[in-house]
Parts: C-alpha cells; sequence; structure tokens
C-alpha cells in the first residue's frame, strides 16, 4: 500500500466516524489511532516470535502488575475482529483497551497512548466497517516513510481545533528550524508544547540525516511540494542509537487526547521509550521536570491566552501563555544549549511588564542569534495571525549582535486554500544559506546591534528598528491589548496607593 492509497483509506475511516456522529477531530483521530495501534501490535507481536524462534513470551495473554492481574488477549486483533457479534466486540474494545496503559511489558509510550483511554464508537456497526477499512493494512510491509505519511494525515485532521489552539505547525516551517538549530546527536530535545510531536519527529530526523552516508541518503517529495532529504543513522554506533531511542526526547502536553497523538508518532518513529508526559509547563505547582535542563528546546507554543498562575521558577508571575513559554524556555535551557521557537509577532512589540521582563533576560543573559519574520498567512487555514521565530543560546552572555531575516514567501500561495508550487515565492532556502555566515543584504537581512534593540525599548519589529519603512501600523492582537491595559492600570493604582501612603504619612508628622 503507497502513500496516496493509505490517505484514500484513512479518509474512508475519517468518513466513518463522522457519518456515525463522531465529529469531533480530536476524537475521531483518536479513536482511528487506537484501532491503528491494534492492528499494528499483534504484527509487531507475530514478528518478534518469528525472529526470535519461539523465545518470547507473547504481549497477547495474562500479566501481572502488581496484586493486578490482566488477560490482554481479547485485544489481539485476530480474536477481537472475528467475533461475529458486533456489539459484543464493541463491549469487549470498550472494557479491555484501557487496560493496556498498565501493560508492563509495553514501553513508555505505548502505555501513554492507552491512559485515560475512552472508546466512544457509537455502535457495534460502526466498529465493523472501520476494522473491515483496516484490515487490508500490512504495517510491517510499510516504508517507514510511508508510516510516517500515514500520521501526519491524522495530524492534519487536528486543524480544525482552533477553539483549542490546536493548529497544526507547517511541517516545511518545522524543518527549518530545526536545521537553523540544529540539534546534535548525544543532546536532549525538548518539546513543551509538543502537539502532535512535529518538532521531536523533526530533530530525530536531522539527527539520522547528518549521520548517515551520502549512498544511503535518499529524497522525496513532501506533501507540501517540497523535495527533502531522508538518512538512515548508518554512522550511528550502538550507543548512540539507544540514546536515540530511549533518553534523547522529551514532549510535553496538557491536553491527554494530544499527547497520544505524540506518543504515537514517537512509536511509529521507534523512539516511543523517550518520556512522553501530560503536564502544564508553565502554570501551577512546580514538579520534577522543572528541575531539567534540556539541550535544545523546539516549539510552537499557543499563541492566544493569557495566565495568572505562572510556575514561580519562571520569574515572573503572569502573561500572555507564549511569553511565559519563552520564560519556560530561559529557566529549561542548559548552558550551551540552544532553542529555537514560534511566536506570534506580538513578542516582536509587547510592552507590557511581562513581555520586556523577558526580552531584557534574552538580550543580557543569553545569546539571540536570529530572529526570522515570517510572511502574513503562515498558518492560514488556521489563524491568519502574523508570526515569527527565534533562535538563540545559552551562552551565559549578553547578546551582541541579532541577525533578523524577513521571509516574503514559503513556496506556497499563503492563502486560506493552501498551494504549494514553484510559482511561487521560497525565501526559505536562502534563508538557509544565509544563515551560517549571518549574510546580510538590504531589504531583506540585516546583523544589529542588541544595544539598538535595547534603546528601542526591546521594539523588535523591522519598522521599529528602522530597518524599513512601516507601510501599515503593526497592532497587537485584542487579548494583548487587553493584557497591556490591564497590567498598566494596576501599575497606575499601585503608584496611586503608594502615593496615599506617603500622604498619610506625611500628615501623620
Amino acid at each position: 500500500m503507497d502513500s496516496g492509497q493509505l490517505q484514500n483509506t484513512l479518509k474512508s475511516l475519517c468518513k466513518v466516524m463522522w457519518d456515525n456522529n463522531v465529529t469531533n477531530p480530536i476524537t475521531y483521530v483518536t479513536q482511528i489511532s487506537y484501532l491503528l495501534f491494534l492492528k499494528m501490535l499483534e504484527e509487531m507481536d507475530h514478528e518478534q516470535q518469528e525472529a526470535r524462534n519461539g523465545n518470547y513470551r507473547t504481549l497477547f495473554g495474562t500479566f501481572k502488575e502488581g496484586d493486578e492481574e490482566f488477560d490482554f488477549d481479547p485485544l489481539r486483533w485476530s480474536v477481537l475482529t472475528s467475533n461475529p457479534d458486533n456489539e459484543a466486540m464493541l463491549r469487549t474494545l470498550r472494557d479491555t483497551l484501557p487496560l493496556l496503559a498498565k501493560h508492563p511489558e509495553l514501553s513508555q509510550g505505548a502505555r501513554a497512548i492507552f491512559r485515560n483511554a475512552a472508546i466512544v464508537i457509537p455502535n457495534g456497526a460502526t466498529l465493523r466497517r472501520a476494522v473491515d477499512i483496516i484490515a487490508p493494512i500490512s504495517f510491517l510491509g510499510m516504508d517507514a516513510d510511508v508510516k510516517g505519511d500515514l500520521f501526519e494525515y491524522l495530524a492534519s485532521e487536528l486543524g480544525g481545533q482552533k477553539k483549542a489552539a490546536q493548529f497544526r505547525t507547517p511541517r516545511h516551517l518545522i524543518r527549518v528550524l530545526t536545521q537553523m538549530a540544529d540539534p546534535k546527536i548525544g543532546g536532549t530535545v525538548c518539546d513543551p508544547a509538543c502537539g502532535s510531536g512535529g518538532f521531536l519527529i523533526a530533530a530525530y530526523e536531522h539527527m539520522l540525516l547528518v549521520n548517515t552516508s551520502p549512498e544511503f541518503v535518499h529524497e522525496k517529495v513532501s506533501p507540501d511540494g517540497g523535495v527533502r532529504k531522508i538518512g538512515i543513522g548508518d554512522k550511528l554506533s550502538r550507543a548512540q542509537w539507544d540514546f536515540l531511542q530511549t533518553g534523547a526526547f522529551y514532549g510535553f502536553d496538557g491536553d491527554q487526547d494530544i499527547l497520544r497523538m505524540a506518543a504515537m508518532n514517537a512509536m511509529l518513529h521507534g523512539f516511543d521509550r523517550c518520556p512522553m508526559v501530560q503536564r502544564d509547563s508553565i502554570c501551577g505547582g512546580e514538579d520534577k521536570w522543572d528541575e531539567i535542563q534540556f539541550d535544545y528546546i523546539l516549539e510552537n507554543p499557543p499563541f492566544s491566552g493569557s495566565r495568572g498562575d505562572a510556575k514561580r521558577s519562571l520569574r515572573i508571575e503572569k502573561g500572555d501563555k507564549y511569553v511565559l513559554f519563552l520564560a519556560h524556555a530561559l529557566r529549561s535551557l542548559r548552558p550551551g544549549g540552544t532553542a529555537g521557537i514560534i511566536f506570534p509577532n506580538g513578542i516582536l512589540f509587547g510592552d507590557t511588564g511581562s513581555h520586556v521582563t523577558v526580552k531584557e533576560r534574552l538580550l543580557r543573559e543569553f545569546d539571540l542569534q536570529a530572529v526570522v519574520i515570517l510572511p502574513k498567512g503562515m498558518f492560514e487555514p488556521y489563524t491568519p495571525n502574523p508570526t515569527c521565530f527565534f533562535i538563540f543560546r545559552n551562552t551565559g552572555r549578553a547578546t551582541e549582535n541579532v541577525w533578523f531575516f524577513k521571509v516574503d514567501g514559503d513556496g506556497s500561495s499563503l492563502s486560506k486554500a493552501r498551494k504549494f508550487g514553484s510559482q511561487y515565492r521560497n525565501d526559505f532556502p536562502d534563508l538557509l544559506a544565509m544563515w551560517p555566515e549571518r549574510k546580510t543584504e538590504e531589504g531583506r537581512a540585516w546583523l544589529v546591534p542588541a544595544q539598538r534593540i535595547i534603546d528601542s525599548g526591546y521594539n523588535m519589529t523591522l519598522s521599529g528598528l528602522g530597518l524599513i519603512e512601516a507601510e501599515t501600523v503593526e497592532h497587537a492582537e485584542p487579548e494583548e491589548i487587553l493584557a497591556s491595559v490591564a497590567a498598566k492600570e494596576e501599575r497606575i493604582l499601585g503608584l496611586i496607593g503608594e502615593m496615599q501612603e506617603l500622604l498619610a504619612g506625611g500628615n501623620g508628622e
């Protein structure tokens, strides 16, 4: 089954769910993922049995975990789907699937998929239609890239979750940012708002590519029309492979359903023994993960919303979520480490107390190496918000110069009906070519002294720095304007309070 056939199969599965009133994208993608995993699990189990000539204990059967005993045989795909009673098959799935979260032989990532799992397929007939569509798929005979395409298509279905800010980061943008951050083998990579795991996959593929002999590198046409190189990592030692698969990647997300997608993605790529943890990275109480620093932080945090209960270790009390995630990166990036983070353009001109505090710390204690201004429409059709991304290192020294680059095209139409092709401008190849030496070009790339940014009140917009003429006034999003007004009002009230205390003290004398 090639990528096109697989995509048609997945479309059919999504339609089955939709036609039976399972219409929330996160919900029906989750239900489909459960079924795909069960099919894949039996194939993997059978392969291990053959490879080890019987010296292998099947994953299906009875296992003890603590004082509890579980029978996983009803979840064997061939057993489950051979039941002619559709409703009985559905009851079995509902009752036993969540138990996989306690399977002692499954990896941490695999167990995460089934934590608090719930089957919401409405009836046995719908389940039967779904398993009949999945039955012809053979995962063992499937190319690794095709498996990746399978999950990319499922992840793309999550783009409808605007209300939950769960829109999909364009994969070609993820690859560009990852290439600039250049995660090295042996380093730990964290995405504290990992979503479906796009940055973790990109970092994994990047490490394989740079450790692959030229004769083993092949090219692949991506869904966005771009050609990318794929490597197999033949230069990696056994110890490096082990670390890559068990300790290199850390994914955090507050949404359990979204985290399931990341865990499934990690499993398909072979590093499902790396931690995938449901947690809030920026707010609430501190936990053990707040004490750990990472060599690389790659992320696209939520664009909207603000919080007033930031973790104390972030050193700011409240602010827009993306500002808090920047503060998190400053705290969690290991000395010598590199971060690459996508932001809405509000980070450039925001002047609330939290904006200024975090940008001041970034410039005075870290090396802000690059600010890349992305074209409006980069995140269409999910949001029209203009965006940018930062690349910075934890050097312990103040930034001297910042390289700014303005991207006017990404190889697409930059519209809601997103189309890719050679007819559209694409500045990403030039960005990557000019980045190593920080080349400058009038109207496009600049090297700006950090002191100039400080003197501007930490305004990092191109017009605010006098690099281009302001064609239009750059306004903050409504949420940012309200947050700024509230912060300034609070400051005014505080000053009034101080003046009243002084006056009261003066009258007392």
